[in-house]
């Protein structure tokens, strides 16, 4: 849903969009939507690129795709133990009571209304919400999913945010923010297993924090109105990328915004922010 009303802005549009001090005093009130799907943790093979390589064609395409169906089998044996510890689960349970409380309390701007659905909305429904808005009043949507790393150590939440107001054509706040545990276990089944340790503990507790962190960043970026500066410092932030990655992505590179604990917040070149351990 939130990546409807994302879209809806054009194919040209930036995936980040500060908010604007001007358009932040256009703003009173903020009804919020927020659309999770899935009820259980996923992970999702790496696609073959073999095709790519030898230059397209059906063979290579083929080949492709047995690659990865092979890939995503391994991984849902693996994960099956986890399943089974995991028991009856829904990540929406945990998500939407914390999500409302930090929209009332700790959100920058007034949140009157917290609307949760599974349910994405078409692109004609946003279109009328907007439309429908009044003076003062802004609609924020915000679209979560979440997915173990193709090696299954890190849980990752990523989660697509947009602010729109009365005659907008395009959000007046957009962004995509990206959550990432530390690796737990050696990868595969032994890291599944890991996950589902004690019930689910470890699986859990990270899942709690992916969620605190999530809305940490979702604050912080309507409360800084402006992009960082060119000269602003870059740093190297250790990223899990999975098990198919390339010897050389180890890192995101971005900019320092917010550093609490032992876990840092940084933007990266597209403006998007991630929320990573150093």
């Amino acid at each position: 849903m939130a990546t409807v009303a994302i879209g809806l802005a054009g194919c040209a549009a930036p995936q980040y969009i500060p908010l604007s001090q001007e358009n932040a005093k256009k703003i009173q009130t903020v009804s919020a939507r927020s659309l999770v799907v899935q009820d259980e943790v996923i992970a999702k093979a790496d696609p073959s690129t073999v095709s790519a390589a030898l230059g397209g064609g059906l063979i290579p395409a083929l080949i492709d795709a047995s690659i990865t169906n092979s890939r995503q089998a391994r991984l849902q044996v693996a994960m099956d133990s986890m399943y089974e510890s995991l028991e009856d689960y829904d990540f929406r349970a945990l998500y939407w009571p914390e999500l409302t409380r930090q929209l009332h309390e700790q959100f920058p701007l007034k949140v009157t209304n917290v609307v949760t659905t599974a349910r994405a909305m078409p692109a004609k429904e946003v279109l009328q919400v907007v439309q429908n808005l009044g003076d003062g009043e802004a609609q924020l949507f915000i679209s979560t999913d979440y997915y173990l790393s193709t090696d299954l150590r890190s849980l990752n939440l990523v989660t697509s945010s947009a602010l729109w107001i009365k005659g907008g054509q395009q959000p007046v706040y957009k962004n995509l923010m990206k959550y990432q545990s530390a690796p737990l276990g050696n990868g595969s089944e032994q890291s599944a297993k890991a996950w589902g340790m004690d019930g689910g503990k470890p699986f859990f507790d990270k899942l709690k924090e992916g969620i605190q962190e999530t809305l940490a960043m979702l604050a912080i970026d309507i409360k800084e109105n402006a992009p960082a500066s060119a000269q602003a410092e870059k740093i190297d932030v250790k990223f899990n990328f999975g098990e198919n990655a390339s010897p050389d992505r180890k890192s995101i590179r971005g900019t320092l915004v917010d550093k609490h604990g032992e876990r840092v917040i940084v933007r990266g070149a597209s403006g998007g922010l991630y929320s990573l351990l150093p």
